[in-house]
């Protein structure tokens, strides 16, 4: 995986928000992962963008 493909969990601790919030407000937006790896799931930068639109 590259770097701009990262965990909901990381992209959380990166932005200093809430990893809680972050997953639920990408539930609510209907995003999928931008890439799986097994179990885990990956975002862009710029699906995370769009997660965060939610929370404000």
């Amino acid at each position: 995986m590259g770097d701009e493909l990262k965990t909901a969990a990381a992209w959380a601790k990166e932005l200093a928000l809430p990893e809680k919030k972050l997953k639920e407000a990408l539930k609510a937006a209907g995003l999928e992962p931008d890439a799986k790896k097994g179990v885990c799931a990956y975002y862009a930068q710029a699906t995370i963008e769009k997660a965060r639109k939610g929370l404000q």
